[in-house]
């Protein structure tokens, strides 16, 4: 009988001893992502205007100052000057000239200004940002292996049977005995 105790007792005592789980740690990963994205968009505004034809006439005032002599050299004179201006450019769609005409005593300025193209270009942009964020946390978790659990429990059922076995012999112990 006192061996069962023995035994009892050092089953008792060893699941006392290896009952405390250790305890495992869980990582925990969360991963926070923003995304970034640009995007472009443009509009195109275009305004066109159309050729241009200028002209100018200058009428030419003739000397009279009473002297007809005088008149005419000067009224000659002024008009070889203006005939010596007759001159006339062009580049690509665009002309001008000038032009004396002596019968009618005029100086005549022609422009011609070729179509124009305004281009203007409104450019949206938009943006979007991207961000991972990476956050680990340890988390401990109470662990008992499967071995241990068995240990505690065949340990508790040997406490309660030892703690029933000496609850029973103290009660014999205090039992009045019977003569026979």
């Amino acid at each position: 009988m006192k061996s069962i105790l023995k035994i009892l007792f050092l089953f008792l005592a060893l699941t006392f001893a290896v009952s405390c789980g250790s305890k495992k740690i869980i990582n925990q990963t969360s991963v926070k992502e923003n995304t970034s994205v640009y995007k472009t968009d443009s509009i195109k505004i275009s305004e066109r205007n159309r050729a241009i034809i200028d002209s100018l006439k200058l009428k030419i005032a003739q000397s009279a100052t009473g002297d007809k002599k005088f008149d005419e050299a000067v009224n000659k004179s002024i008009s070889e000057i203006l005939e010596k201006l007759n001159t006339s450019k062009s580049s690509g769609d665009n002309s001008y000239s000038l032009v004396y005409d002596d019968v009618l005593k005029e100086l005549r300025a022609v422009m011609k200004i070729g179509p124009t193209e305004n281009l203007t270009t409104i450019n949206n942009a938009t943006v979007h940002t991207k961000e991972i964020i990476k956050d680990t946390r340890e988390i401990p978790v109470k662990f008992i292996p499967k071995w241990v659990l068995v240990a505690s429990i065949f340990g508790g059922c040997c406490a309660f049977g030892l703690l029933a076995f000496i609850i029973y012999k103290v009660s014999r112990f205090f039992k009045p005995k019977l003569p026979v």
